[in-house]
């Protein structure tokens, strides 16, 4: 993939943050070339963005000053020509996140039965699996969750029921060709059953039919076996920062 359509891609990715991400009265949302910004307000880096892509030598502390305005614990990634660069005391460097692309082979799409559109009568069962896959506190899983509330155009939320059970969950947000994927979670208990699969599967077809071409996510360490197994590939490594007081908090 060449660096126009690289831009492009993260691009995207940044639209879907923060249009995910933007829906609380107190969001902090920007987006311009080379960069994007998608706080939501929650006390929680899972829930407030930044990414840095651009070579202008000013984008990385415009978009940081913003971020430290915000006072949001945020997860702030560098990409491209910066993706090397540092943020300087007290920002800590605390791994990488994979961004990977998928072609949606179909020998990897699937449709499952077992598969649904999440409703407002889901509310809690989302919430359990995001709260119990991430460990995050109930307030910050109900945050995630509440996007069953809104229209099927902010995104959708998905789960695999088994025998009546929620057992796997999943987000998708149509931007343009793409289809972006968050916040695969499968919890423990009902891992190594071939749940997050399945659902994957599923849903990357139900997208491709309605016209996606391409899908998008960013890899938790838990998560990348499954999708190199299924067809994703790494584009590029987003470095990831944090500050020491919500690195302990992530």
């Amino acid at each position: 993939m060449n660096e126009v359509e690289l831009s492009l891609r993260r691009g995207q990715m940044g639209r879907s943050a923060r249009t995910l991400l933007g829906l609380g009265p107190h969001s902090v949302q920007d987006q311009g070339p080379g960069y994007w910004v998608a706080l939501s307000g929650a006390p929680s880096p899972e829930l407030n963005m930044a990414l840095v892509a651009s070579a202008e030598p000013a984008a990385i502390a415009t978009t940081l000053r913003k971020v430290e305005e915000s006072g949001y614990p945020t997860l702030f990634m560098l990409a491209g020509s910066p993706r090397h660069s540092e943020l300087g005391a007290p920002w800590q460097h605390v791994g990488d996140m994979p961004f990977m692309a998928s072609a949606m082979s179909e020998e990897h799409l699937t449709r499952d039965q077992r598969v649904r559109r999440a409703t407002a009568d889901d509310f809690d069962a989302v919430s359990e699996l995001l709260g119990s896959s991430f460990g995050l506190a109930r307030e910050l899983s109900d945050l995630m969750a509440g996007l069953v509330k809104f229209e099927e155009t902010v995104g959708t939320i998905w789960l695999l029921v088994e025998d009546d059970t929620p057992v796997s969950t999943v987000l998708t947000s149509v931007v343009d060709d793409t289809v972006c994927v968050w916040c695969m979670a499968t919890p423990q208990r009902f891992t190594r059953r071939g749940y997050g699969r399945a659902i994957l599967a599923d849903v990357l077809l139900r997208a491709k039919l309605e016209g996606a071409s391409i899908g998008l996510l960013g890899a938790t360490p838990a998560g990348k076996a499954l999708y190199d197994s299924t067809g994703w590939t790494t584009l590029e490594d987003w470095r990831m920062f944090l500050k020491p007081d919500a690195a302990s908090a992530h």
